[in-house]
């Protein structure tokens, strides 16, 4: 009997952390680049006590991994408004200089000159440094992430190179969620740089979350949180 109890409350523990999982991802449905996690995972966990040890309980926990399947391009004309596709992570600079990852390209110049993600970290250089535009300069982004500068009203016609985006190819079985929304690998470990970047500027990737598909997934949450009740119930009679 206990081990219908425990297996119930499991199931329950599990519904409340995948309807957070889908509200989350409701809240980001219009938030660029953004990716939703993959539902869950399954672990068995023994209970030790008197008697046999045969209490084996199938415990489902939310999975951290994040599913990085492409979203939807929407062609802005913005010369800072970049995307990657496929495998492929912007490196960005948190406050306390981590290196995170993420796939939001719409790029801004903060006050301090550092170009920036629309979440607020610097963008990082391919030398793992933030990347600083000079005053009155235009710049532009390359194929290949390389950040482009020319003086406003100076005498040179043509862009200079100035610094070159990094661009990392992931492990998607690695890529896991962090509690800031950036992206981080599992085992704490850089991403490798890609071989080829491929950057697509006048672009922004939209989130991959599909409304209609989160809704259905909250009413079925709710279905099995009833169904748990149930259960739970006729274990009480």
């Amino acid at each position: 009997m206990d081990k219908l109890i425990f297996t119930s409350l499991s199931g329950q523990k599990y519904i409340d952390q995948r309807v957070q999982q889908i509200s989350n991802e409701i809240a980001n449905v219009s938030t660029t680049g953004f990716k939703k996690e993959f539902a869950a995972a399954t672990q068995t966990y023994r209970y030790d006590g008197d008697g046999l040890k045969s209490r084996y309980v199938s415990v489902v926990t939310p999975s951290k991994q994040v599913d990085l399947q492409d979203g939807p391009m929407q062609s802005t004309g913005r010369p800072l408004d970049i995307a990657v596709s496929g495998n492929q992570l912007f490196a960005v600079l948190t406050e306390n200089g981590e290196t995170a990852y993420t796939r939001r390209g719409d790029l801004t110049v903060g006050a301090d000159g550092f170009l920036r993600v629309g979440s607020g970290e610097r963008l990082a250089s391919d030398a793992n440094t933030p990347i600083s535009i000079p005053a009155l300069t235009e710049i532009k982004i390359g194929p290949d992430g390389t950040v482009l500068s020319k003086q406003v009203g100076g005498e040179a016609v043509i862009f200079q190179p100035l610094a070159r985006i990094q661009v990392v190819d992931a492990d998607p079985e690695k890529v896991a969620m962090r509690p800031d929304g950036l992206y981080e690998s599992s085992d704490r470990q850089p991403f490798l740089p890609a071989a080829t970047p491929k950057v697509e500027s006048g672009a922004l990737e939209g989130s991959n979350v599909s409304l209609f598909s989160a809704m259905v997934d909250m009413i079925s949450m709710s279905r099995r949180y009833e169904m748990q009740v149930k259960v739970l119930k006729q274990a009480s009679d």
